[in-house]
C-alpha cells in the first residue's frame, strides 16, 4: 500500500500557518529558519540540508565554518523542534497537515495528523427516494454550516495570529569616520530602538542583532530572512563640534519603497528633539502603512548636562560590548555620568545592571557590587517606576543579597510589566528567583521568551546554560556554552562550567582540556585546587588527595566554602559537606543561593540537615 502523503501545496499551506503564528512571528529568524528547510526539500535538494551547508547558506558564516567548533545549526535546530511542539500543542492541535524535524538531522518531514480514509465506492447514479433527498440535502446543508463555523473560527485566529509590523534600526553611519564619534551614532541608534520599541503594535529588533550591520547594511532580502523585518530604519549623524547633521528614513522591505524621510542640522545640545522627532514621524508613518496603534511611546528623561549624556553613551557602548571586561568600564561610565547629573534615570537603571554583571563575574566584590547596583536601582525607580531594568536589577539584588526571595519576585513583576520586551528583566527573573527554586518551568518560559527577544547577550547566555544542567540536559547544556564561547571565548569561568558540562555529558577528555584551558587563563589568579575537576573528569583518587588542599584553601578565603562542600558531596562523605555548606550560608556567600538547585549537591538533598540550611536561605527543601 503507498504511502498517502501530503501534497506540495499542503505542506506550503501547513508552512503559512506555522510562521504566521504569534509563537512564531516573535521568533526571530525561527520562521524564515523553518521556511528554508521546507522550500530546500520541497525542491527535491536535501542534499543541502547538512550542518556544514547549513552553516554557510543560512547561518552566513563563512568557509572556515566547523561545526564541531561552532553549534549555532544544533542550537537553532533544537529551538525550532521546541517551538514546533508548542504549535501543534496549541494554536495548530487542529491542523490536519503536520511539519516536523526529525532529530539528529536537517530535512524536515511532512505527514497527516491522521491519514485520510480512502474513498468508498459507491453505485453511480443511484436513485435517492424524495424523503431521504430530503433529509441529505438538511445534513448537507448543516455539514456546511458547520465548516463555515470551523472555517471563520480558524481563521478569526489566525487573524489574531497575524503577527505584528516588524521594523529594524540599522546602526546609523558615523560620517566622516572620527573612532570619537562612534559611541554617540551607537547612541543614537539605541535611543531611537527603545523609543520605537515602546509604540504598540509594534515589534522592534534587538541592538544586538543588528549591531553586526554596522557599516555594512543587509539587502532586503537579507533584512527580511535574517532579521525577520518588514521595514528598515537607516540613516546617518555628522558631528562636527556643537553642530549635528542626522538623515533618516523608513524603507519598505518588500520593495525597498521609502515610506519616509527627514534630515535635521541643529546643534548637539537639540539631540534629544531629533530622537523624539525621529520616533513619532516613523509612529506616524507606520499608523498609516500598517494601522500599528500608538504613540511613540511616554516621554523620557533628558539629562540636566550634555556631558552627562556623552558619558552615559559611553558607558552604554561598553556595556553593549558584550565582554566581562566591558562592563567594569561601563560602571565607571556610568558613575562619571552621575558625578554632573545625579537624577539622571537611565543612567542610574544602566549602572544598577553594569554593577550587577561585575558582581557577578567577579570583576568587582560581589557585596560591594550588589550594594551599588541596588543603591542606583532604589534611586532610578524613585525617579522613573517605568524603568524596567532597574526594577529587574533590584530584584536581583533581593534575591542574591537580602535572600528576600517574596520581594525579589514583587520587583521582577514589576520590571515585566513595566517593559514586557526587556530580555534583561526576564533573564534576571529567571536566574534570580526561578533557577534557585528550581521552577524550571517557569525559568524555561523565561528564557525562550528573553532570547526571542534578544539572542545574543552574554549573561542571558551564560545562565541559559546553567539553567540546561540544572535540568538534567548536559548534553544541551554543551552545546549552549559552546554557543557562549563563540560569543566570548575569553573569560576563564566560562570554560571551567564548559568543562564541568562536557563531563556530566560523559565527555572526559573533553572536560579535561576545558578545565585546562580555564586555568591558563586564570593564570597567577587561579589559587584553587583542582580536586572537583579531577573528580568530574573520573579520578576519584587524585580528588581525595587534593580534599585537604581544598579545605585548606577555604578555611583561609582564597576558596568559598562551597566548593568544599560541593567536593565532598561528590565525594559522598556528606557529613563533611554540610559542614561546609553550613559555613557557606554563614559567611553568606553568593553561591549559598544555589543550595537547593545545584546538581552538585543533590545528593544532600531531602537530608534534615539540608533541609534546614535551604530554609535559611529562605527557599522551601525539595522533595527527595
Amino acid at each position: 500500500m503507498t504511502e498517502h502523503r501530503p501534497t506540495a501545496d499542503e505542506v506550503r499551506a501547513a508552512l503559512e500557518s506555522v510562521v504566521s503564528s504569534e509563537g512564531f512571528a516573535t521568533a526571530g529568524r525561527l520562521p524564515h529558519f523553518l521556511r528554508h528547510l521546507v522550500e530546500t526539500a520541497l525542491a527535491g535538494q536535501s542534499d543541502r540540508l547538512k550542518e556544514s551547508v547549513l552553516g554557510i547558506e543560512f547561518f552566513g558564516r563563512d568557509a572556515s565554518f566547523d561545526p564541531r567548533i561552532d553549534s549555532v545549526v544544533r542550537v537553532e535546530a533544537r529551538r525550532l523542534r521546541a517551538r514546533l511542539e508548542e504549535y501543534y500543542n496549541g494554536p495548530g492541535r487542529d491542523d490536519q497537515v503536520r511539519i516536523s524535524l526529525p532529530k539528529g538531522g536537517y530535512i524536515p518531514e511532512f505527514s497527516y495528523a491522521s491519514a485520510p480514509a480512502p474513498a468508498q465506492p459507491q453505485p453511480l447514479l443511484t436513485p435517492m427516494p424524495r424523503g431521504w433527498r430530503l433529509a441529505g440535502i438538511l445534513v448537507l446543508l448543516a455539514a456546511i454550516g458547520i465548516s463555515l463555523g470551523w472555517w471563520q473560527a480558524r481563521s478569526m485566529r489566525r487573524l489574531r495570529e497575524a503577527p505584528v509590523a516588524t521594523i529594524a534600526v540599522l546602526p546609523f553611519e558615523n560620517v566622516g569616520g572620527d573612532p570619537e564619534n562612534e559611541y554617540f551614532s551607537d547612541g543614537l541608534t539605541e535611543e531611537i530602538i527603545n523609543r520605537l520599541a515602546r509604540t504598540p503594535g509594534l515589534r522592534v529588533v534587538a541592538r544586538s542583532l543588528v549591531a553586526e550591520y554596522r557599516g555594512k547594511p543587509p539587502s532586503l532580502d537579507e533584512a527580511a530572512l535574517k532579521l525577520n523585518a518588514s521595514m528598515l530604519v537607516e540613516g546617518s549623524v555628522r558631528r562636527q563640534g556643537q553642530r549635528l547633521r542626522v538623515t533618516a528614513r523608513l524603507v519598505a522591505v518588500r520593495d525597498g519603497a521609502t515610506l519616509w524621510a527627514e534630515s535635521y542640522e541643529r546643534t548637539a545640545a537639540d539631540v534629544f528633539a531629533i530622537q523624539d522627532e525621529i520616533a513619532r514621524s516613523i509612529a506616524a508613518s507606520l499608523r498609516i502603512q500598517t494601522g500599528a496603534a500608538g504613540t511613540a511611546g511616554r516621554a523620557v528623561q533628558r539629562p540636566a548636562s550634555l556631558e552627562a549624556y556623552h558619558l552615559y553613551l559611553r558607558g552604554r557602548q561598553q556595556a553593549n560590548m558584550n565582554t566581562a571586561e566591558s562592563m567594569l568600564r561601563a560602571v565607571r561610565y556610568f558613575e562619571d555620568s552621575l558625578q554632573l547629573d545625579p537624577g539622571y534615570a537611565p543612567a542610574l537603571a544602566s549602572l544598577s545592571v553594569a554593577a550587577t554583571m561585575a558582581g557577578y563575574y567577579g570583576l568587582m566584590p560581589p557585596a560591594e557590587a550588589w550594594t551599588r547596583a541596588r543603591q542606583a536601582a532604589q534611586r532610578a525607580v524613585a525617579i522613573d517606576p517605568l524603568l524596567a531594568d532597574a526594577h529587574a536589577a533590584l530584584g536581583l539584588s533581593l534575591a542574591w543579597q537580602d535572600w528576600n526571595w517574596t520581594a525579589a519576585e514583587a520587583a521582577f513583576r514589576k520590571a515585566i510589566d513595566a517593559d514586557p520586551h526587556s530580555a534583561t528583566a526576564r533573564g534576571f527573573y529567571a536566574v534570580g528567583v526561578l533557577l534557585p527554586e528550581l521552577r524550571l518551568k517557569e525559568a524555561q518560559s523565561e528564557y525562550r521568551t528573553a532570547l526571542d527577544l534578544d539572542p545574543l547577550p552574554l549573561f542571558l547566555n551564560y545562565t541559559y546554560a546553567f539553567f540546561l544542567l540544572i535540568d538534567g540536559r548536559p548534553a544541551d547544556a554543551v552545546s549552549q556554552y559552546e554557543r557562549v564561547l563563540e560569543l566570548e571565548g575569553l573569560h576563564p569561568d566560562v570554560y571551567w562550567d564548559y568543562g564541568m558540562a562536557l563531563a556530566y555529558a560523559g565527555r572526559r577528555d573533553e572536560a579535561r582540556r576545558a578545565f585546562q584551558t580555564s586555568r591558563q587563563r586564570r593564570g597567577a589568579k587561579d589559587l584553587n585546587p583542582h580536586g572537583l575537576e579531577a573528580l568530574l573528569c573520573g579520578d576519584v583518587e587524585t580528588a581525595r588527595r587534593q580534599a585537604p588542599e581544598v579545605e585548606a584553601a577555604a578555611a583561609a578565603g582564597r576558596a568559598d566554602a562551597m566548593d568544599a562542600a560541593r567536593l565532598f558531596a561528590a565525594l559522598g562523605d556528606r557529613n563533611r559537606a554540610l559542614d561546609w555548606l553550613e559555613r557557606a550560608v554563614e559567611r553568606r556567600e553568593p553561591e549559598a543561593v544555589w543550595i537547593k538547585a545545584d546538581p552538585r549537591l543533590a545528593s544532600l538533598r531531602g537530608l534534615p540537615r539540608h533541609d534546614a540550611l535551604v530554609r535559611r536561605v529562605g527557599l522551601t527543601p525539595s522533595r527527595r
